[in-house]
């Protein structure tokens, strides 16, 4: 087992006992592995329900379609909701603002940071390894993974 730096007052098998660690740890693969199971089940379902929603559901003033069924568990119905996006097409933008002589009003210039010449710099002495450090923080974040067998 490895060894954890810099922590006190954590569980330790002695004070957890192996038997409890050994049954929180089956239990959580049990957990995993039906939670898993589960979830790609749910999204074949809903993908079969959706289909049939579109086709048989009843449209609103929004665009969702709505298929009502008996209660069951607190639900009567089904929804497939209609979301809508909008992105700008920067392409498009450019083509039709320079067109139109307007490209320059509706565009900005913003500084774009090059790592590169970053690096350079730190190379030729202008920048320090803690500038660098200061520039790009590190992030920590941590997983809890299962090691396979």
């Amino acid at each position: 087992m490895p060894n954890v730096i810099g922590k006190e007052n954590l569980p330790t098998i002695e004070t957890v006992g192996v038997s409890d660690l050994e049954s929180m740890f089956h239990e959580y693969v049990h957990l995993k592995k039906n939670i898993d199971d589960l979830s790609k089940r749910q999204d074949e379902i809903k993908k079969e329900l959706m289909s049939f929603v579109d086709a048989n559901g009843l449209e609103d003033d929004k665009g969702h379609k709505w298929y009502d069924m008996p209660e069951y568990g607190g639900y009567n119905g089904m929804q497939k909701q209609r979301r809508v996006s909008q992105s700008v097409d920067e392409n498009a933008a450019q083509s039709i603002l320079e067109d139109k002589g307007l490209a320059e009003r509706c565009f900005e210039v913003k500084p774009v940071l090059n790592e590169q010449s970053v690096m350079e710099c730190v190379y030729e002495g202008l920048l320090t390894e803690d500038d660098v450090d200061t520039m790009f923080p590190q992030k920590v974040t941590n997983a809890f993974v299962l090691k396979k067998a």
